[in-house]
């Protein structure tokens, strides 16, 4: 019988034995990856027909992501727009207590409301001028600028300070009880920027406000600022100093800022601006607390939103962790197996090596 016997040369062997080495180094580099990661190294070959499950699963935790970011930081500035009102709010109700007890007449204390009201004046102008990130948070879509001008600081857009528009108002004083209601409605025009206000520089969004007006240049309602908290609700946070509360408030302050209450001579005429100055600032004191009602439950929506967000980011995790993971324990056997696999490779590579015809002669 005829057999035959096919050999090998020493190359060969020593080539096939360095491919294999190769070979075992790459695997035994994927293994060491997915040990450290807990990922797979080659996610979507690992995967095959399922690579576009873990696709939709990672844009879809992107998007949440996105959302949850967005969320925390409207969540910071809704908070910090609370706390302003609520401490404007206690700014003026601080003077509206040292007002009312002047409302029916002097008391003692009508010399001190002219420098009281100016003394409110300059820190609300302080508190609704407050940003968040950099950003005026009274101010409406128009953020380039602070909102309320400071009772003494002329407007460049229209040459007038707030103080200016006042003593024009106002002038010399009030002679008697109809002059001082003629005078107060004129206010109340001016601080509503009505389009009856003549000369326009004198009304309040021109003038003591230099953000978004109430009405667009149509007669439309302007824009308000609003938030995108998921995929399909939006909601409108934004509160602006050109709001009747705020409008109300600053019109009262002016009103007794303008001028010193205990000189007004008339007792009609006093009682009409005094009253009507504390019924101004009283009224903005209630807009302030309805609108911390509805900033309050804004707060509680975003923070329902977010937990559900939260929710399902961790729901997306587990998800991909499903797809994408690899058993610890196996992948470190795996990586263990491969190791020997390959020092034994390395060892027979470097006996084929050394080989030659003389070693055998």
């Amino acid at each position: 019988m005829i057999g035959t016997v096919r050999t090998m040369s020493t190359l060969d062997a020593l080539s096939t034995q360095r491919r294999v080495a190769a070979d075992l180094d790459m695997r035994l580099s994927k293994a060491a990856t997915e040990a450290s990661t807990g990922q797979k190294a080659d996610i979507y070959q690992a995967l095959g027909l399922r690579a576009s499950e873990a696709l939709v699963l990672r844009a879809g935790m992107a998007r949440n992501e996105a959302f949850i970011a967005s969320n925390e930081m409207l969540s910071s500035r809704l908070e910090l727009t609370a706390l302003t009102l609520r401490q404007t709010r206690e700014t003026a109700q601080g003077f509206l207590d040292l007002a009312v007890s002047n409302v029916a007449g002097p008391t003692q204390t009508a010399g001190e409301l002219q420098h009281a009201a100016k003394l409110a004046l300059e820190r609300l102008t302080g508190q609704i001028n407050t940003t968040f990130r950099g950003v005026p948070i009274f101010a409406g879509t128009d953020s380039a600028q602070a909102p309320l001008q400071r009772w003494d600081a002329v407007n460049p857009a229209t040459g007038l300070s707030p103080n200016d528009v006042l003593g024009v108002t106002v002038g010399m004083g009030l002679a008697d009880g109809a002059d001082a209601t003629d005078k107060a409605a004129r206010l109340a025009e001016i601080f509503a920027s009505a389009p009856t206000v003549l000369p326009p520089e004198q009304r309040f969004e021109s003038t003591f406000f230099n953000g978004t007006p109430q009405l667009a240049p149509d007669g439309t309602a302007a824009p308000r600022v609003t938030a995108r908290i998921d995929e399909s609700t939006v909601i409108q946070h934004g509160v602006q100093a050109n709001d009747p509360a705020f409008t109300d408030l600053l019109r009262g302050l002016s009103m007794l800022a303008s001028l010193d209450a205990s000189a007004i001579a008339d007792p009609d005429a006093y009682r009409v601006w005094v009253g009507e100055a504390a019924n101004a600032i009283s009224s903005g004191i209630s807009g302030l607390i309805e609108a911390e009602s509805r900033l309050g439950s804004q707060q509680q929506t975003v923070e329902q939103v977010l937990g559900m967000q939260r929710d399902r980011q961790s729901l997306f995790n587990s998800q991909v962790l499903t797809l994408e993971g690899v058993d610890p324990y196996e992948a470190a056997t795996r990586l263990s197996q491969l190791q020997t696999q390959l020092e034994a490779t390395y060892a027979i590579t470097a006996r084929l090596s050394r080989l030659s015809f003389l070693n055998y002669m």
